[in-house]
């Protein structure tokens, strides 16, 4: 990712969901990209040694009318933005404003979700709609002029829910996005990484 920014990803999320931003800020900053990337140019730019620093508000914004200098700051800083997508957050007027104020920027396509609850589209009926998992500044596309649009945009999005990517791979998932690598490429790393931890677990236990 470009050396020019400061953060390598933006976490937007609801408070609801603080154990999610908690684990993924984590997930995020402790992985180290297979050596043999490690310097390698794609479309995010070199790919660094380790996906650090990552932004992750911990406060609870006051009840304002905008981000703030500190928050539009770290936004226009961060090289990406992940939106922890949940039916709270699709209702949160903050996490809306944080990815309105990135898209403004110029990076709707450094914009990726991690859905871990709810239905991305619910909205599209009045049976389902409490069931949205997508903000509404990511469901569609920006005007010209910078306000929201009627044309539908289409999120990249990881699936942590248990029947879709899950955990790890939605993991992972995002972690290519960021780096602009495939997910095979970081696929087989991981699976490795198991099988040797497996390997040196199952040798301490016979001994």
């Amino acid at each position: 990712m470009s050396d020019e920014y400061k953060y390598k990803a933006f976490i937007s999320y609801s408070h609801a969901d603080e154990k999610w931003a908690a684990w993924l800020h984590k997930a995020l900053e402790s992985y180290r990209p297979p050596k043999h990337l490690v310097g390698t140019h794609t479309s995010m730019g070199e790919v660094p040694e380790r996906v650090a620093p990552v932004f992750r508000d911990r406060e609870e914004l006051a009840s304002s009318t905008d981000l703030g200098a500190d928050l539009t700051a770290a936004l226009a800083a961060s090289a990406c933005q992940i939106v922890i997508c949940s039916m709270s957050s699709a209702k949160s007027h903050w996490v809306n404003e944080e990815i309105l104020a990135f898209k403004r920027l110029g990076r709707s396509d450094r914009i990726f979700s991690l859905i871990v609850e709810g239905e991305p589209y619910a909205s599209g009926s009045p049976e389902s709609e409490q069931f949205e998992c997508f903000p509404l500044a990511l469901r569609f596309k920006l005007h010209d002029n910078g306000e929201l649009s009627d044309v539908p945009a289409e999120p990249i999005a990881a699936d942590a829910r248990p029947g879709k990517d899950g955990k790890n791979n939605a993991r992972i998932k995002l972690l290519a996005g960021l780096l602009g690598v495939g997910f095979d490429d970081l696929r087989q790393r991981d699976l490795q990484r198991r099988h040797r931890r497996f390997a040196i677990i199952t040798g301490a236990a016979i001994a």
